[in-house]
């Protein structure tokens, strides 16, 4: 993860504000390495308000060995949506109160890859849409948005809550201005 200026990524970077408590990095250059294909992936991606997330602007393709052929195939097989998803959380920051600092969500993902630890995710499950839970459901929501990934199922899953209330948290969420500068496009319903 490296700035467009060369850089690597701290929480320092962070500095558009989104929603009531988080801060992202505006743009960011992120390099995967596809080892079944053998291809260092390179994406370029810029915060967006008017989308309220990421987009990708620039994509590269390079062979890891000197041999390598980076063919029409290879390219079709390069995973730009993963790229992006695990760049993400390390360009979003939050208060953490373990940290003297605003932290990156990746410092605070669990071993097991969640974003909320699972004691978290009982409490809120057993107090409902109260702020400390609707904050929760910001997090959980917004790195998902920024990332590409489906928001309302990355709350429900975290959570471990149906889709419904996924739902109405979130609506709850976004009503309290928690959500500000999030959009998610949604796609075409499956009946229509």
């Amino acid at each position: 993860m490296r700035t467009l200026d060369g850089k690597p990524v701290t929480w320092r970077h962070a500095t558009v504000p989104i929603g009531a408590a988080l801060q992202i990095v505006p743009a960011f250059v992120a390099t995967a390495t596809e080892q079944d294909i053998e291809v260092d992936a390179t994406v370029e991606a810029h915060y967006r308000p008017e989308a309220g997330r990421y987009l990708v602007s620039a994509v590269t393709a390079r062979a890891v060995n000197p041999d390598g052929n980076v063919t029409s195939n290879v390219l079709r097989t390069v995973r730009v949506g993963e790229v992006l998803t695990a760049a993400v959380p390390r360009c979003i920051t939050v208060e953490h109160e373990f940290f003297a600092h605003r932290a990156t969500v990746d410092q605070l993902t669990t071993a097991e890859g969640r974003l909320i630890p699972e004691d978290f995710a009982a409490q809120a499950r057993k107090a409902g849409p109260k702020p400390d839970t609707l904050e929760l459901v910001q997090l959980i929501y917004s790195v998902a948005a920024l990332a590409g990934v489906m928001p309302i199922k990355a709350v429900q899953d975290e959570l471990g809550i149906t889709n419904r209330t996924a739902v109405y948290w979130t609506t709850r969420a976004r009503a309290a201005g928690l959500l500000d500068g999030i959009t998610f496009p949604v796609g075409r319903k499956a009946d229509g």
